[in-house]
């Protein structure tokens, strides 16, 4: 009864609130709709090979990521480069089935982003859209994942600084729930004093 008289005293506030709510959810879903996110960018190899161009690829697939981690991603594309190795993805297509392909590679990967290069011209970013459709082409594809799908935890903690024996144990798994890395998970701890099994939900960021 106390809720059903909160809810009759505030109704004007809680209907207020609810159409705030309702806005808010309208504006990000239309935002998501006239700015999909982009997760294969083309660049040229040599922009590919720093960290703006990783950035910029980053940024067009709506995936925040520190200067670190794009200066990271960009050092390993060009160790790849410079050490003569091709990347795990090489597209082999046509210009008209360049973008599907693309695409599927960068999912089957599970990265983040992608970067897409044309290993015949470091200095030139290939438009495929421009080519004949059944123009045959080869691609360097690099896969960036920013963030892992899963992450699993295994804890484990002493009865004392000087003495190593158990006083608990713990297993977690979780899952990647956003595009910045912040994830939701399970866990499960068994404390050897209480002989107590603890279930647990845990997020992470």
């Amino acid at each position: 009864m106390a809720v059903i008289g909160f809810i009759k005293n505030h109704k004007k506030v809680i209907a207020g609130a609810l159409i705030l709510v309702l806005i808010g959810v309208g504006a990000y879903l239309l935002y998501e709709h006239l700015h999909p996110a982009q997760p294969v960018t083309t660049e040229s190899q040599e922009q590919a090979e720093t960290q703006a161009g990783v950035e910029t690829a980053a940024d067009n697939a709506q995936v925040p990521i520190s200067t670190g981690q794009a200066q990271e991603a960009a050092q390993q594309i060009k160790y790849i480069v410079t050490s003569g190795q091709q990347p795990q993805y090489v597209v082999y297509t046509t210009a008209a089935q360049a973008p599907a392909a693309e695409k599927t590679a960068q999912e089957k990967a599970s990265a983040d982003f992608a970067i897409v290069t044309d290993p015949a011209n470091p200095a030139e970013t290939v438009d495929t859209s421009k080519l004949p459709a059944d123009t045959q082409i080869s691609l360097n594809q690099y896969n960036v994942q920013a963030y892992k799908k899963i992450l699993h935890t295994v804890s484990y903690a002493p009865k004392a600084i000087d003495d190593p024996s158990p006083k608990e144990i713990g297993y977690s798994v979780a899952k990647k729930i956003t595009k910045d890395g912040k994830y939701l998970g399970v866990g499960v701890d068994y404390n050897f004093d209480n002989k107590a099994t603890i279930v647990k939900l845990e997020y992470t960021w």
